[in-house]
């Protein structure tokens, strides 16, 4: 009988990647992998945060390009959507 589980933990994401942490909903890259955690800085530069790879998903390029973007038209309008 097969199964669709997988044993062990989640693979860890390459230095570099560019990932989404669906925890936060926030897209960045990889900065660093220490003790089964992830670092992760956002594209344009920034404050680091720690991500459970269990919550990581791989970003298209085309899609990681156009978060700046949002972020820059956010602080334009001081937040608001």
């Amino acid at each position: 009988m097969t199964t669709d589980q997988h044993d062990g933990p989640p693979p860890l994401p390459d230095v570099g990647s560019l990932v989404r942490d669906t925890w936060n909903g926030r897209i960045g890259v990889v900065m660093d992998r220490v003790g089964g955690r992830v670092a992760l800085r956002p594209q344009g530069g920034g404050v680091e945060w720690f991500a459970l790879p269990g919550d990581l998903e791989a970003v298209a390029l085309s899609e990681g390009l156009s978060q700046p973007v949002r972020e820059a038209n956010a602080r334009s309008r001081g937040g608001r959507r």
